[in-house]
């Protein structure tokens, strides 16, 4: 400020100088507006620095206000990117109203506003207040109009949480016409289809699953897998056997291989009747792969011809000795051929292979019916321990009967 005070000092002082030590100052006129201005040559001189002068001193207090603006405006920024780490540590602690708050006190300074409103929006649902959370939503979706896939995902989660599936199918339409339907709001459209019970839309959905960056092929896998199992679910409680068949002949050449929808099936076409047909397609799935589920059902479905049966089943047992849930199959089909000792010998080897609740049921019942009631007795314990975890000890003086009442002494 000193040094502009003296350079105007000096250039005034020079001015005068030269007017009045020059012989010839030289003549300036200027027309302006109809109006003309007249002076000498170094009082133009003077004048025209003592303009440039001025500008760059206004230039200079612009430039310093901006920059006080802009550090003030970065100190700001600041503090909110240290509340929103902080609001995040607290919202990971558990501590979900006191991260709302912090989140949203210096949103309306932070680089993305957006993202402290969404934190605290789902701080809100944590909460449970649903009224706070649209509130929040609602300005994230005003802080930046031009993304609002973010605040459209949150809606959609939200409201499939709360079984609102039609809310979740307009914020998913809502991306879907935005062009940014990723694998995210894709898997959620696959949820919600199947929440709604819209199988059809959900088989369609499956190529764009399947050809969708980021989407795993298990989760496609799963999805389709639940997909057939509710279909035959629908199937056999509402449709019948028709509708059961039906939907086992739509499936994919995969969906058909995989043991869940092949036990599903199988046992939906037991239900109707069809016990023959559901053993069938056990028997081609135990065939290629094995499946514990699928063994089980095996053992349990109606056997017109149970010899045939067992002897299938036993052709199994010669690779897998020891597997409890074939073993049990196995004596379920002795059972129905009448060949008790051998049904005996089966669940006896299978309990003790792994002592399961309910074989010890099934072999107890059969040791009733062959006349061992202790045995019967004593594997039922058994089981009840193994179920538990511990065998009860109940403390019995020698040679007093558990159950015999204790004698009072008289007076």
């Amino acid at each position: 400020m000193k040094r502009g005070l003296l350079v105007v000092a000096a250039l005034i002082v020079g001015t005068v100088l030269a007017n009045t030590l020059l012989p010839e100052n030289g003549y300036v006129a200027i027309s302006f507006l109809g109006r003309l201005v007249e002076m000498s040559v170094p009082t133009f001189v003077l004048l025209l620095l003592l303009a440039l002068a001025l500008l760059q001193g206004l230039l200079t207090l612009t430039h310093r206000s901006r920059r006080r603006a802009s550090d003030r405006l970065l100190q700001r920024r600041a503090r909110a990117r240290e509340d929103l780490d902080q609001g995040l540590l607290e919202m990971a602690a558990g501590r979900w109203e006191e991260s709302e708050v912090t989140l949203t006190r210096g949103a309306r300074d932070a680089a993305q506003p957006a993202v402290h409103y969404l934190v605290a929006a789902r701080a809100a649902e944590l909460l449970g207040r649903a009224d706070r959370r649209d509130a929040w939503l609602a300005m994230a979706r005003e802080a930046a109009p031009d993304a609002p896939g973010p605040v459209l995902v949150m809606q959609a989660e939200t409201h499939l949480k709360h079984g609102q599936v039609d809310a979740a199918l307009e914020a998913l339409q809502a991306l879907e016409q935005l062009g940014r339907l990723g694998p995210r709001p894709l898997l959620l459209l696959a949820r919600a289809y199947r929440q709604r019970g819209d199988f059809e839309k959900l088989r369609q959905l499956e190529p764009r699953l399947r050809d969708t960056r980021g989407v795993r092929s298990a989760q496609v896998d799963e999805i389709m897998d639940n997909l057939y199992l509710d279909m035959l679910k629908v199937a056999a409680e509402r449709g019948g056997l028709p509708a059961v068949e039906a939907v086992w002949d739509e499936a994919t050449r995969a969906a058909r291989r995989r043991p869940a929808i092949v036990v599903a099936c199988a046992r939906a076409l037991a239900r109707h009747g069809r016990a023959e047909r559901a053993a069938g397609l056990l028997e081609e799935l135990l065939d290629d792969e094995w499946h514990e589920p699928a063994a089980t059902l095996y053992g349990e479905l109606e056997a017109p011809d149970p010899l045939a049966r067992l002897r299938k089943a036993e052709g199994w047992l010669r690779a897998r000795r020891e597997d409890p849930a074939l073993l049990v199959a196995c004596a379920r089909l002795c059972v129905r051929a009448e060949i008790y000792g051998k049904a005996r010998s089966y669940l006896e080897t299978s309990f003790a292979v792994k002592r399961r609740p309910e074989t010890a049921q099934l072999l107890a019942r059969l040791l009733e019916q062959l006349g061992d009631r202790e045995r019967a007795i004593q594997v039922l314990t058994e089981g009840l321990a193994a179920s538990t975890g511990r065998r009860a000890d109940l403390a019995v003086k020698r040679g007093q009967s558990p159950f015999s009442t204790p004698r009072t002494k008289g007076r």
